[in-house]
């Protein structure tokens, strides 16, 4: 099992900035050698911070995630996810109504794992609409030897959809620290067909339990 609590702040283009707060759960099982079944659930909130005297309430977002893990020899893992997610969004300053809205995505992702890291490349097709699958890279890199009480990662990520201009990039640190600690902290860059461009920055705290939490999330 694992628990997660994040930070952060967005600086868009075109809207207001935008503090965030998230908090998660996960938790996994191995089904024999090869097969493990990964479940997590999230709960974020979302406060304007720009503009304080705009009191538009704060919007929530909740999703929900089931994924199916199939390890290829020691280096290699195949994915397939599903993904649900619910948010609420205020439409004007308090007590105005909040627009809720939910969408549902299917997800496939191919890892690659060695002594200086991992890489991988997905794609992502939300369900209910017209098809524009999103596709993503990722992963990182091991920046000091193996072993030490606290060992550092660089992390990067790029993606975009097939059909559309959209998309984004991201880069940053993982600590990997005793006692089933890593503390991740990422910035990124997004940009949009509708002009509303913006940069991010993000901080999470990750605790893993268990003995065989390593092997069933598959963190070096």
């Amino acid at each position: 099992m694992e628990v997660s609590a994040g930070i952060g702040h967005r600086t868009s283009d075109r809207f207001l900035d935008t503090a965030s707060a998230e908090a998660g759960l996960r938790f996994g099982a191995l089904l024999g050698e090869r097969f493990r079944l990964i479940g997590s659930a999230a709960r974020g909130i979302t406060r304007l911070v720009e503009d304080r005297a705009r009191d538009e309430g704060d919007d929530f977002s909740a999703d929900y995630n089931i994924t199916a893990a199939w390890d290829i020899g020691g280096a290699h893992e195949v994915r397939l996810g599903y993904s649900y997610s619910r948010y609420e969004y205020r439409l004007g300053p308090a007590p105005a109504r909040a627009f809720v809205g939910e969408s549902e995505s299917v997800r496939l992702r191919y890892s690659y794992f060695a002594e200086w890291g991992q890489a991988g490349i997905g794609v992502t097709e939300f369900l209910g609409g017209p098809s524009n699958p999103a596709f993503s890279v990722g992963g990182e890199y091991r920046l000091n030897a193996p072993g030490r009480k606290t060992e550092l990662y660089v992390t990067g990520g790029a993606g975009g959809f097939a059909r559309s201009d959209d998309k984004g990039f991201s880069l940053g640190l993982r600590a990997k620290m005793p006692k089933g600690y890593n503390l991740y902290a990422s910035a990124s860059r997004n940009y949009f067909s509708s002009g509303a461009n913006n940069s991010s920055f993000s901080l999470t705290l990750v605790k893993s339990f268990g003995v065989n939490a390593g092997r069933i999330f598959r963190r070096h």
